[in-house]
């Protein structure tokens, strides 16, 4: 139970949001309010359908969060319908449908943490139309239009007029880091451009390390911290998260290798002063370009940031090539071009092209996590399975016996079972208390609530308490939304005893707690994960395997579907690796501290590494097809696959090992023009790889 504070019991207290609160306050209630006034009883379908949007709104951009949102609006609408139908038809249509259904939605996690929560959402709808029978087409259409409504105008207050995006405190936090690298370049290049004496200057140098290399440690560490909490509302993936954990690992690695400059520079004199200068001054003022990029979300000028890299590297470039000094800045300069980039359109998502197109196609963007994880050891596809029989078996026994709120028997099963044992258990114990604590205050506020409006109005106090508090702790967003839930029905059957609903609900909600529990237990269990460490590992060596495989069939070595087969592979060990680390997420004992972050930061870096195979593949595809010859030589690329072979065999060597030091070899050379996509594809593989065995070492074993 210790183990529970750092879960979703914690309190977040850096994320009250009181702006969400009022919006989705102002989405639902206000539509309640309007059914207590006009008593036109399929309002509630609106209010529902606006309230279950809101909970599926991620708090994203709008590129990333109305796609997701309105895939949730027209499917509701459209499972308004079918499921109204199909029930009025009798439960043996009814049912199995519902289960299919069921499993699809489930699924959908293939697709991310927006599909998860789109999925999850959509299965309550699911469990709820299907309890209401539509006994001819137009009242189907008007129950489905009615959700659609009510959704519609919940992604018209959250996307067009009242828009809130929750990532931006995480991206400030990392804004903070690269600021906090920059005073620590711009203080080490006032003490060379003083001039001062021996002790002066040693003085200066020991200040330095203490304060400007204490408040980095600190940036970096409070900027894990958030984004952590930012991995634990998404589920321990998605594109965000995935970079921000690589912002923030190539900000650390940056730091210490400032740190180690600062430690050259002072330990002996510079043979030219200026250049070192120089280098420093262009490399404050990178930093505080990337800072602004993180900020804003914005892709700073490519072109000229590549051009003052370049230069800060020009700089160095008189010096031994195996002089610590220059190889520094050179890896400062190699991890501030991968956080640079990640803004870029290419970068928004893996898999993209410059332009911002994406390398697959619709079916294969559609299509494509669907077939990576038609397999057994798939825990997305176990997953789904298993919701879709319980559901499919919860579902025959309560619509036979309709009672009133035996719904919630089933929802609260379908919302507590999780991939595995553990974070079912963990749910379980999350909803009950949540829920027997908001149906404590729905019994109390039925003490004061004595009319439809009153009970309508105190929707909006509770609404806004509820999303306020829903990133702080998942506990008290359920003892805040249960009552707001239970006043919900109440207004749909007027008269009904709130005590007796709040009963209904706590009895239902530990029936299907339990349920959740024993079917984690009876099918397909997953209690017993092997370590992240080990998926880490299957997954770089799947992710090896992929590179290799789509280079030699660039080399004409092998044909398309042994590559097609490693992709699929890499995939599923990428699956298998985010279903970890979301259980670690949740299990500190697991994995914890360092290594959490060291995996995270590592499969967002994998998933980079898979993205730039496609675009590589997709580009020499279109080579092929326009008859081009390709840019870059065929030794070349043999030279680039054996340095990717060779380097991810050192890293897992060195991590079975348990090395903490190891040396990758030097890149090979590439005998083609800058702007070959293949070339930039395989830099920025190089990047990632780089990136990741600096990363192996907080791993552990």
């Amino acid at each position: 139970m210790a183990d529970l504070t750092r879960s979703s019991f914690a309190l977040n207290r850096g994320e009250f949001s009181v702006q969400e609160g009022l919006r989705a306050g102002l989405s639902v209630a206000a539509i309640v309010v309007l059914h207590a006034w006009l008593n036109f009883p399929l309002l509630l379908l609106t209010a529902l359908g606006s309230l279950l949007t809101c909970l599926a709104d991620a708090g994203t951009p709008g590129q990333e969060r109305l796609p997701p949102l309105l895939a949730f609006s027209l499917l509701g609408a459209a499972a308004g319908v079918v499921f109204g139908l199909a029930r009025a038809e009798g439960l043996l249509i009814a049912v199995p449908l519902a289960g299919l259904a069921i499993f699809a939605t489930s699924f959908a996690r293939v697709y991310g943490p927006s599909g998860m929560q789109v999925g999850n959402l959509l299965s309550v709808w699911i469990v709820v139309a299907v309890d209401i029978p539509q006994p001819s087409l137009r009242s189907a259409l008007v129950s489905g239009g009615m959700f659609c409504a009510g959704s519609l105008w919940a992604i018209v207050l959250t996307s067009l007029i009242w828009r809130i995006q929750t990532t931006a405190p995480f991206r400030r936090a990392i804004g903070d880091c690269y600021r906090a690298l920059a005073a620590m370049a711009q203080d080490m290049r006032e003490i060379l451009a003083a001039g001062m004496g021996k002790a002066e200057a040693a003085a200066r140098w020991e200040l330095n390390g203490r304060s400007f290399r204490g408040n980095g440690r600190a940036a970096i560490e409070s900027a894990r911290a958030n984004v952590l909490a930012l991995a634990r509302t998404q589920g321990g993936g998605g594109p965000r998260v995935a970079r921000a954990w690589l912002r923030l690992e190539a900000a650390d690695q940056a730091f210490g290798a400032l740190s180690g400059v600062a430690d050259i520079l002072e330990a002996r004199s510079i043979a030219e002063p200026a250049a070192a200068i120089r280098a420093l001054r262009h490399l404050r003022n990178e930093l505080l370009v990337i800072a602004h990029s993180v900020d804003t979300d914005e892709a700073p000028d490519a072109a000229r940031l590549k051009k003052s890299l370049d230069g800060i590297r020009g700089y160095v470039a008189g010096l031994n090539e195996h002089d610590p000094l220059r190889r520094l800045i050179e890896t400062i300069t190699e991890r501030l071009s991968v956080a640079a980039t990640l803004t870029a359109p290419e970068n928004l998502r893996a898999g993209t092209l410059p332009d911002g197109r994406s390398a697959l196609s619709w079916r294969e963007r559609l299509l494509g996590p669907i077939s990576a994880n038609l397999h057994r050891n798939s825990s997305h596809l176990r997953h789904a399975a298993m919701a879709g029989v319980a559901a499919t078996a919860c579902l025959a026994y309560t619509l036979h016996h309709e009672h009133e709120y035996e719904r919630w028997l089933t929802i609260t099963l379908l919302m507590t079972m999780q991939p595995h044992f553990s974070l079912t258990w963990q749910r379980m114990l999350e909803r009950i208390g949540g829920t027997v604590l908001g149906g404590l205050i729905a019994s109390l506020l039925s003490l004061a609530l004595h009319t439809p409006m009153t009970v309508s109005l105190a929707m909006f106090p509770l609404a806004v308490i509820a999303f306020t508090l829903r990133k702080v702790s998942f506990g008290l967003f359920l003892s805040a939304l249960t009552p707001m839930i239970i006043l919900l029905v109440e207004s749909g059957t007027p008269g009904a005893s709130e005590i007796y609903i709040a009963m209904m609900r706590a009895l239902y909600t530990l029936l299907g707690g339990v349920m959740a529990l024993l079917c984690s237990l009876a099918l397909w269990p997953g209690r017993q994960p092997q370590r992240a460490v080990a998926e880490v590992r299957a997954a770089i060596a799947a992710h090896a395997a992929s590179a290799d495989a789509v280079l030699g069939e660039l080399l004409g070595e092998h044909p398309s579907a042994q590559s097609d087969a490693a992709r699929r592979q890499a995939g599923i060990a990428s699956n298998t690796l985010e279903s970890a680390l979301s259980r670690s997420i949740l299990e500190p004992r697991l994995v914890t501290g360092s290594h959490l972050n060291a995996a995270l930061t590592i499969d967002a870096a994998l998933r980079r590494i898979a993205g730039r195979l496609s675009v590589i593949r997709i580009m020499r595809e279109a080579d092929a097809a326009e008859g081009t010859e390709p840019l870059l030589p065929a030794a070349d690329l043999t030279a680039w696959r054996a340095w990717i072979r060779d380097s991810s065999a050192i890293i897992l060597g060195s991590a079975q090992a348990g090395r903490d030091a190891f040396q990758l070899p030097p890149r090979p050379p590439l005998h083609t023009p800058a702007e070959d996509p293949v070339a930039d594809g395989l830099i920025r593989i190089a990047r990632q790889i780089e990136l990741i065995a600096g990363t192996m070492p907080k791993l552990g074993g």
